[in-house]
C-alpha cells in the first residue's frame, strides 16, 4: 500500500504534492499510521516516495524535518462497522443528511486519532498486535455488556471475538482503554450493568473511566427491534446507584471511574457532580460533564465581566436569544438562569427551545439540532433586538449543522445577528456583536 501527499504546507524540500509514501525505514506503509508513528520517535528515519512520474526516490531525514513539512495525507480508507446494533443511531436517521452522516466505521485508528468508538469485534489478532506495538493509547471502546449472550443481542450477529479477552490482553499491554455502555431499558442494565461494571473495573486502571449513556431514539425506527427510553423514574434509581459505585471506586482508588451521562441527571432533575467529580473529563465528547464544564466557564466569564466597570456598562441592553433543545431548557433553568439573575442582573437572556420535527420530538440535545428547526422555532418568537445564539457542540468541524446548513444559512434567511460562542455566551466577542459591534 502507499499514502498519498495531498499537500505541503510547510517546508517542502524532499516531499511534493502527489507524491506516494511507499516505505518507511524499509518498511512497507499500510496507512498514514505508519508515518505518524514513526516520524513521533528520536533518530533518523529513511522515506521512499514514488513520484507522479513513476520514479521512486529514497532520503534519510531527521523526524523534525518531516514534522516542519506540514504533510497532509490523502483521507484514510476507514473500517466499516459490520455490527447491526439494535439501536444504531445511523439506522434510525432520516434521508436527505450530509453523505457522511450514513457511514459506519469500526476502526481503531480513528479510535486513537480522533476518539471515535470502536467494539474491536472484527479485528484481527494481528491488529490486536500492531495496536500494542505501536502503543496507540489511548482507546475508546463501545462495549455495552460483557455477558456474549446479550452482546450478541445488541450488536445484532455472533462475535468473533470475546472481549473480556481482548481487553485483558490490551491491558497487559497497558493500552488505556475508555468504555461506553449505551444503555438499553430490560437488556443491558440492572444485573447485567452491574456485572459490566465489575468486570471493567477489574481491568482497572487500563480501563480508565466507563460511561453509561442513554440510548437515543427517534421517530425512524420503523421494521427495528422495539426499544423505550428510561421513565424518570428509572432515570432517578440509576442515578443513586451511579453515585453509590462512584462514591466507593472513589474511595477505594481515588478516582470516580464511573460516569453518568449528564442527560441522566437532568431527567432525574438531580444535582449534577462537581466538575472534579468527572476525573480528567476523559468521557466530554460523550455528553459526560459537559454541562458542569460549561457553568465552570460561564462562572469565569462572569467574574471577569464583574471585575471591569466598562464591561459591566456594556451589557446592559444586550439582548442574547439562547437556542437550545429540550434537556437544555432544564439545564438553563436549573443552572444557568439563577446564577446570571444573581451576578449579571442588566443581561438580558431570552430562552429558545427547539423541539426537534426532524428527527421526533422525544429527541432533545442540542448537538443534534437542524438548521430548519432552529429556523421555525425562532421565526415563532416574532422580532426582537439583539442576536440569536447557537449551541458549538451543534455545529461539526466544518461549522455544518446536522443538516448542513451554517450559522451564515441562517443568519441570511432570519434577517437577525447569529453566533456561535467557543465556550459560552458572555465572551466579549459575542457580547460586542450583540450590541450591534463587528463581532471581531
Amino acid at each position: 500500500m502507499a499514502v498519498r501527499i495531498k499537500a505541503v504546507h510547510g517546508r517542502s524540500g524532499f516531499f511534493r504534492a502527489g507524491d506516494e509514501i511507499i516505505a518507511v525505514d524499509g518498511r512497507p506503509v499500510e496507512d498514514q499510521l505508519n508515518i505518524l508513528f514513526r516520524i513521533e520517535k528520536e533518530g533518523s528515519v529513511s522515506i521512499t516516495l514514488r513520484r507522479q512520474d513513476g520514479r521512486t526516490a529514497s532520503r534519510t531525514l531527521r523526524p523534525a524535518t518531516v514534522r516542519r513539512a506540514q504533510l497532509e495525507y490523502e483521507e484514510m480508507r476507514f473500517i466499516p462497522c459490520r455490527s447491526r446494533c439494535i439501536f444504531c443511531f445511523v439506522d434510525q436517521m432520516p434521508p436527505g443528511l450530509r453523505e457522511t452522516l450514513y457511514e459506519k466505521d469500526d476502526d481503531y485508528r480513528l479510535s486513537f486519532l480522533f476518539g471515535n468508538y470502536v467494539t474491536l469485534n472484527d479485528v484481527k489478532n494481528a491488529e490486536i498486535q500492531r495496536i500494542i506495538d505501536m502503543n496507540l493509547s489511548p482507546l475508546y471502546l463501545s462495549v455495552h455488556a460483557l455477558d456474549p449472550g446479550i452482546r450478541r443481542r445488541i450488536f445484532g450477529r455472533p462475535m468473533k471475538r470475546d472481549i473480556r479477552n481482548t481487553i485483558a490482553r490490551l491491558a497487559r499491554a497497558h493500552i488505556t482503554m475508555h468504555v461506553q455502555i449505551v444503555l438499553l431499558p430490560g437488556i443491558n442494565d440492572g444485573p447485567i450493568l452491574e456485572r459490566t461494571v465489575r468486570g471493567l473495573a477489574r481491568r482497572y486502571p487500563a480501563v480508565r473511566s466507563v460511561a453509561v449513556v442513554p440510548v437515543g431514539l427517534t421517530k425512524y425506527r420503523s421494521n427495528l427491534e422495539p426499544l423505550r427510553r428510561y421513565t424518570v423514574r428509572e432515570t432517578k434509581q440509576l442515578v443513586r446507584w451511579g453515585e453509590e459505585k462512584r462514591n466507593r471506586f472513589y474511595m477505594e482508588r481515588g478516582e470516580y471511574f464511573i460516569h453518568l451521562a449528564d442527560e441522566f441527571y437532568l431527567l432525574a432533575d438531580r444535582t449534577l457532580p462537581d466538575l472534579a467529580a468527572y476525573d480528567d473529563l476523559p468521557q466530554l465528547a460523550n455528553g459526560v460533564g459537559m454541562c458542569r464544564l460549561f457553568l465552570e466557564r460561564l462562572g469565569r466569564e462572569a467574574r471577569r465581566i464583574q471585575r471591569s466597570r466598562k464591561t459591566m456598562q456594556t451589557i446592559e441592553g444586550t439582548f442574547l436569544h439562547i437556542v437550545t433543545g429540550a434537556l437544555g431548557r432544564r439545564f438553563f433553568h436549573r443552572y444557568v438562569f439563577p446564577y446570571l439573575n444573581s451576578r449579571l442582573p442588566a443581561l438580558s437572556l431570552d430562552l429558545i427551545t427547539v423541539h426537534s420535527k426532524l428527527f421526533g420530538r422525544e429527541v432533545g440535545v442540542t448537538g443534534l439540532l437542524s438548521g430548519r428547526d432552529i429556523i421555525r422555532s425562532v421565526r415563532r418568537r416574532g422580532d426582537r433586538p439583539g442576536c440569536i445564539v447557537l449551541p458549538p457542540n451543534a455545529f461539526n468541524h466544518e461549522g455544518l449543522l446536522i443538516d448542513g446548513m451554517t450559522a451564515g444559512d441562517l443568519e441570511r434567511e432570519l434577517q437577525i445577528p447569529v453566533v456561535v460562542p467557543r465556550t459560552t455566551f458572555l465572551e466579549q466577542r459575542i457580547l460586542r456583536r450583540c450590541r450591534g459591534g463587528d463581532g471581531a
